[in-house]
């Protein structure tokens, strides 16, 4: 009797991804896990409410080259003040907005934000933040949080054993945490890039 031979359906048991389709096996540094883990999260649950996409997600460059712009000394009203003729000469410098606005490259990250649950803090639908995963968020910083994989961009607040985060929108409810669900900052918003109107 022969035992050799290929069987029908034999070999490993492939499972279908959470994500639809063939996986590969990669190997991440393990310094950078946890952070894989939320990013694969919010692909997974795919939710749409007031959440900022991982696709809409965007790494600052780990040097990015300078790009420096003129700016003038000279200052532009915006009320009543009366300022000198713009025929007068003022002193030209150059500005590079990755050095005004970027300490840290490796971790600064621009997210685009989706929703209205943050314009009583100047942030609207459409806007750019810049995010900043080095700074070490407070009571009252205005954050990037993924809970339960969702991503979502509110106000820390931290007191005693209590944490929540908080909208500046009366339609949006402040999020107060249970046992066993999950919290994750990525980081603090330093900046806010607004969309022109």
């Amino acid at each position: 009797m022969s035992h050799g031979g290929k069987r029908p359906n034999s070999g490993p048991k492939r499972s279908m991804s959470p994500f639809g389709e063939k996986t590969s096996v990669i190997r991440v540094p393990a310094s950078i896990k946890e952070d894989v883990l939320v990013y694969l999260a919010a692909f997974k649950k795919d939710k749409v409410s007031d959440l900022i996409s991982p696709q809409n997600t965007l790494s600052a460059a780990l040097a990015p080259p300078p790009l420096a712009r003129p700016v003038y000394s000279g200052k532009v009203s915006a009320g009543q003040s009366r300022f000198p003729s713009p025929a007068q000469d003022y002193e030209q410098k150059f500005l590079d907005l990755n050095e005004r606005y970027i300490s840290n490259p490796p971790a600064t990250f621009f997210f685009e934000v989706k929703g209205n649950s943050m314009e009583g803090a100047g942030i609207f639908e459409g806007d750019t933040v810049i995010v900043d995963r080095a700074v070490k968020p407070k009571s009252s910083s205005i954050v990037i949080a993924a809970v339960d994989g969702e991503w979502m961009v509110k106000r820390l607040y931290k007191r005693g054993d209590s944490v929540k985060l908080l909208s500046e929108h009366p339609d949006h409810p402040p999020i107060a945490f249970s046992e066993g669900q999950e919290l994750t900052i990525f980081g603090v918003v330093t900046y806010v890039i607004h969309q022109p109107k």
